[in-house]
């Protein structure tokens, strides 16, 4: 999902090198002694001298050197550490700082005075057309001077490109830019007169182009997405690519990787929201060209709205849109971007039957994502019912049994009143009147789809049961006529005759 929600475009944008990197960890020079010393000290200063830092300086045997109170003396943008007896072979120092800027390292006897001041007055290196130049400038009473020049990227990298034993204080040199792969490269200057050795190194990383390598990749885009940082890109023709991350103030490399996909997420150590990135193609002549994009992690304020419930019988589904300015909001459908560049403001979906994945998001300038997530179902069907009986029944008895199912979690309702469902089945007991006898049954579900059959029940007498109905009044009225003719007739012979008196 989080690929559908890529972040737009950031230029390029170059700083100057030469800080505290994304990490955390220190700026790290390396600077090699060519000579054991009985009492060697190292002078590092750097460019802003407000700025405080702290320096260790790490042997070739490893052991660790802390400047303090006992063996350094800080001063305004400088400190000078006495390490004791120094080895031969390669030093290095940590410098941990702030915005330090430019920092430069000399070290030597401490009783030369040139060992707490280098006389590297510049150092520069461009790059163009498949050539790297470098120019340089120290002020040394020797003509010929012992020069090693590196080229770093971070603190893991460092490799010789160029170096002559008997170069002028003063001068230039030229390399191919096929001794190194495209990229940004921080260069130093190792200056050897015979006594002291000092390192300098470019303000700024320097973008080395080999000749006839790949085209910048196309549409990469960058950004976060609820707080998680990526880079995407158009793979091309191009199967890997080497993504590399530059700490943000210095475009020193923290780390580089080749990967065969073209998304690639971002963590960060600690609690970066800062960093730089490129992407190159991987081909023939190895790493391609680049730009160089940043990515600042927010998380955006606006907000995307969705009604509570999550089953309608509407096709329309409104959705309810609130930015400030500086962020616009969009909305893909089931994978399909439907809305983008959206204001604040209420907008309809249309969604046709069934289920539907609704992701909706709010962007910044920088390309960071907050995103939103609904599932909803639009349901226009009405619910099943089955009954277990004919539309017309007729019958003799005063009460009639309807029985039937209907779809999980419907109601149902005989004649308006609700009955209780197990497992969508039901069954009722209804009292008959003589005659005709409707009954209407419903079934509706959540969202209001209703579905109605209604049958009629007619209650009849039993066969004969109408000439009973005249057969035994006859009977008992002819009984009761039979019953007062004879109490007549016995009344009528009580009496005695008049005549026989």
């Amino acid at each position: 999902m989080k690929r559908l929600l890529l972040a737009t475009l950031i230029i390029l944008l170059l700083i100057p090198a030469l800080a505290v990197n994304a990490d955390g960890s220190p700026r790290t020079i390396r600077l090699y002694l060519y000579q054991d010393y009985d009492s060697c000290v190292f002078s590092i200063s750097w460019e802003n001298q407000d700025q405080e830092a702290s320096v260790q300086i790490q042997g070739p045997d490893g052991t660790i050197i802390e400047a303090g109170r006992q063996n350094a003396v800080f001063s305004r943008g400088r400190v000078t550490v006495d390490v004791g007896s120094a080895r031969s072979g390669t030093w290095i120092i940590y410098v941990d700082g702030v915005d330090l800027g430019m920092i430069n390292v000399s070290g030597g006897s401490k009783h030369s005075p040139y060992a707490a001041a280098s006389p590297i007055r510049s150092f520069t290196a461009d790059a163009a057309d498949g050539v790297i130049n470098f120019t340089w400038d120290a002020a040394t009473e020797y003509d010929t001077v012992n020069i090693v020049i590196y080229a770093q990227q971070g603190s893991n990298y460092s490799r010789t490109i160029w170096s002559d034993s008997r170069a002028a204080r003063s001068g230039q040199a030229s390399i191919s830019a096929d001794n190194l792969q495209t990229g940004l490269y921080t260069f130093m200057i190792l200056f050897h007169d015979g006594r002291n050795q000092y390192t300098l190194a470019t303000d700024k990383p320097v973008y080395v182009r080999r000749l006839n390598v790949s085209d910048k990749l196309e549409n990469v885009r960058t950004g976060s997405v609820d707080g998680e940082m990526f880079v995407s890109w158009d793979g091309g023709t191009y199967g890997t690519y080497l993504v590399t991350l530059y700490d943000y103030e210095t475009l020193s490399v923290i780390r580089s990787e080749q990967v065969n996909d073209t998304y690639y997420p971002i963590t960060l150590p600690g609690d970066a929201d800062k960093v730089k990135v490129s992407v190159a193609a991987v081909g023939d002549r190895g790493f391609g060209e680049f730009d160089v994009y940043e990515i600042i992690r927010t998380v955006p304020a606006g907000v995307v709205s969705f009604p509570e419930y999550d089953t309608t019988r509407s096709s329309v589904y409104r959705i309810s849109i609130s930015c400030p300015d500086g962020e616009t909001a969009g909305v893909y459908i089931d994978g399909k971007l439907m809305i983008e560049d959206a204001a604040t403001g209420d907008y309809d979906l249309n969604l046709a039957e069934g289920s539907h994945e609704i992701v909706a998001y709010v962007r910044d300038n920088y390309g960071n994502t907050r995103s939103f997530h609904k599932s909803v179902t639009v349901d226009r069907t009405p619910p099943v019912l089955n009954l277990n009986t004919g539309d017309q029944i007729e019958t003799v008895t005063d009460s009639f049994v309807i029985s039937g199912s209907t779809e999980p979690n419907a109601v149902v309702a005989v004649n308006g009143v609700e009955q209780e469902l197990g497992d969508g089945s039901f069954m009722v007991k209804l009292a008959l009147k003589d005659g005709i006898n409707p009954i209407t049954v419903s079934a509706y579900d959540a969202v209001g789809n209703k579905t109605v059959r209604t049958i009629t029940v007619e209650r009849k007498q039993p066969p004969g049961s109408g000439r009973m109905a005249y057969i035994l009044p006859t009977a008992v009225f002819v009984l009761l006529a039979a019953w007062y003719i004879y109490l007549n007739v016995k009344a009528r012979r009580a009496v005695p005759d008049e005549k026989a008196v």
